[in-house]
C-alpha cells in the first residue's frame, strides 16, 4: 500500500530526479571536462533523500542515459557515454550520493554536517573521476588531478555552499524533513 510518507518520498525523489536532468545541461564546456551542475544536483538529492532513495535517483538517471535518453551533460546519453573520458564522473555520482546520505544519516544535519558531507562526496567524485582517465586516456595519476581534479576544486566548494544553504533550507520546511 503506498503511504501518504512514501509517496511524498517518490515525488521528491521524481522532482530531485528532473533537477539532476536539467542541472545536467547547465554547462560550461572546457577541455576534456565540462563543468556542470550535476553534483549540485547529485548533492541536493544525497542530502534530501534518504540513502536507498538517493541512490536509486542516481541509478536512474544513470539507467536514463544508458539506454540513449539525452539526460548527460550537453543532451548527450547512451552507451558511448559512460566509456568516455568523462564516464568515471558519471559512476561516482553513486559513490558521491551514498557517502554523503550515510553520513548525514549517522552524524546529523546540522549547517557542519551538510558541508562535511558534501565535501566529502565532492571529494570521492573528483577522484575518481580524475583516476578513470588514467587508463582511458593514457594520462598520468599527475596529469589526470591536474586536468580533472585542480580546476574544479573551487567550483566543488561554491556548490558544496549551495547545496548546504538550499537544503538547510529545506529541511526546515516540514515537508522536506524526510532524509531519515
Amino acid at each position: 500500500m503506498l503511504t501518504k510518507e512514501k509517496l511524498h518520498k517518490l515525488t521528491l525523489a521524481g522532482l530531485l530526479l528532473a533537477a539532476l536532468i536539467v542541472c545536467s545541461q547547465i554547462t560550461i564546456p572546457l577541455p576534456i571536462v565540462p563543468l556542470t551542475l550535476q553534483t549540485f544536483a547529485v548533492g541536493l538529492i544525497a542530502s534530501l533523500l534518504p540513502t536507498l532513495y538517493a541512490f536509486e535517483v542516481v541509478v536512474a538517471y544513470l539507467l536514463l542515459g544508458a539506454v540513449g535518453l539525452p539526460v548527460f551533460a550537453g543532451f548527450s546519453g547512451g552507451a558511448a557515454v559512460l566509456i568516455s573520458p568523462t564516464a568515471g564522473y558519471l559512476y561516482s555520482f553513486v559513490i558521491y550520493a551514498i557517502v554523503t546520505s550515510l553520513y548525514l544519516k549517522f552524524r546529523g544535519r546540522k549547517t557542519v554536517d551538510l558541508f562535511v558531507a558534501n565535501v566529502l562526496g565532492a571529494a570521492l567524485n573528483l577522484i575518481i573521476g580524475s583516476l578513470w582517465m588514467v587508463p582511458v586516456l593514457g594520462m598520468s595519476v599527475k596529469t589526470a588531478f591536474m586536468t580533472g581534479l585542480v580546476p574544479f576544486v573551487i567550483p566543488a566548494l561554491v556548490k558544496i555552499i549551495l547545496v548546504v544553504l538550499i537544503a538547510g533550507r529545506l529541511q526546515k520546511i516540514k515537508r522536506f524533513d524526510i532524509a531519515a
